[in-house]
């Protein structure tokens, strides 16, 4: 068994080594659904120091969401998202659990409207682009244009295509592995993706790749959510 999660681990590291591409308003929206986790584990404290050290997570979280929500350009998901940072501040100054709750849940209300707006921003700005394209590029700057966008979108294709090996290997463990046991496997991979998504250095392709891996993990607990 060891030697199948190796296996994977290699399957995954090879794939992550190899490809670049540009998803920044993606990525942002991996990152607020792990902001969004880890607020939510907020609620489900009773200590108030357990609280809050849960709530400093999430901040953190939205920290370094920063350069990525300037370079995706929704500036609604990023004024919903930072009223939602402002609630969580206000929340480790509270004395009790309860006032604590309170500001937590409206920062959970903000988050959700940061990620509407975020899945918004992107048909908006689609169309905006192509009017853009449409008005006011010369020929040869829209030749440069496509020219990248069928390089991204080869990219793509290519880091999809390299993850068809780990998918179907990860099916193979909920069918042979023992439920719990491949269920704890591939939560571990999912956090580690959302921990790979929140590191601004990493490269273009990797957070591609990161994002399509906790992608194809999501999904892999759907078919296990329930180990009996």
């Amino acid at each position: 068994m060891k030697s199948k999660y190796t296996l994977l681990y290699v399957v995954l590291i090879i794939a992550c080594s190899s490809f670049a591409t540009n998803r920044d308003c993606e990525y942002v929206g991996s990152n607020i659904e792990y902001i969004t986790s880890q607020t939510k584990k907020a609620l489900t404290e009773t200590d108030l120091n357990k609280t809050k050290y849960q709530i400093y997570k999430a901040i953190n979280a939205i920290e370094k969401t920063r350069v990525k929500l300037n370079d995706c350009g929704c500036s609604y998901a990023s004024k919903n998202l930072f009223e939602g940072l402002d609630n969580l501040i206000l929340a480790t100054k509270t004395s009790s659990i309860a006032g604590a709750r309170v500001l937590i849940n409206k920062a959970l209300e903000k988050t959700a409207l940061s990620l509407e707006s975020l899945k918004e921003h992107h048909t908006h700005q689609s169309k905006y682009q192509a009017d853009v394209l449409t008005l006011n590029t010369k020929n040869s700057e829209k030749e440069k244009l496509d020219s990248k966008e069928a390089r991204d979108r080869e990219l793509r294709q290519a880091i999809d295509s390299s993850l068809v090996k780990f998918e179907k290997s990860l099916e193979d463990v909920i069918t042979t592995v023992d439920c719990e046991e491949a269920k704890n496997f591939i939560i571990e991979i999912k956090n580690k993706c959302d921990q790979a998504l929140l590191n601004d250095e990493l490269s273009e392709g990797k957070k591609y790749f990161n994002l399509r891996t906790k992608v194809i993990a999501t999904n892999a607990l759907t078919k296990i959510s329930n180990c009996h």
